[in-house]
């Protein structure tokens, strides 16, 4: 039976341990690869770094909510670049912000995800990286 990829592959050996307790981020490999391939609108550097950073707010089918001080913040942007990454993102028909009163916007990444989809079913198949098996001596 294959081991848990947790147990085969713990974060302090692909980061380092005192990293560990703030927790980590799951990104599809696919997104980072190819996000700056989207059609009809490729995303860029700074929008697809605003998507991991909804991300890390992202723990289940329910759109994210943080707010835009808390992405600002942690992506050292301003509030008002946040947002314009937001909107440009919303403009790209990528992302669905929904207008909460008195509480943070949900971000709703299900057209991004549905994009994303859409181009890795253009792409051909990739092998799969698998463990090396070792070779009879």
């Amino acid at each position: 039976m294959p081991k848990e990829p947790r147990k085969q592959h713990p974060f302090a050996k692909r980061w380092a341990k005192e990293l560990e307790e703030d927790g980590h981020v799951q990104i599809s490999s696919f997104f980072l690869e190819n996000y700056h391939r989207l059609k009809p609108y490729s995303l860029t550097h700074g929008e697809a770094m605003f998507v991991v950073h909804l991300m890390q707010h992202k723990w289940g089918v329910e759109a994210p909510y943080p707010g835009y001080k808390t992405l600002a913040k942690r992506m050292a942007v301003s509030d008002k670049t946040a947002r314009r990454l937001a909107k440009s993102l919303e403009e790209k028909k990528y992302l669905i912000r929904e207008i909460r009163e008195a509480q943070t916007n949900k971000f709703h990444l299900k057209k991004l995800i549905d994009a994303l989809v859409t181009l890795k079913k253009t792409q051909p198949k990739k092998n799969r990286r698998r463990s090396p098996v070792p070779s009879p001596s």
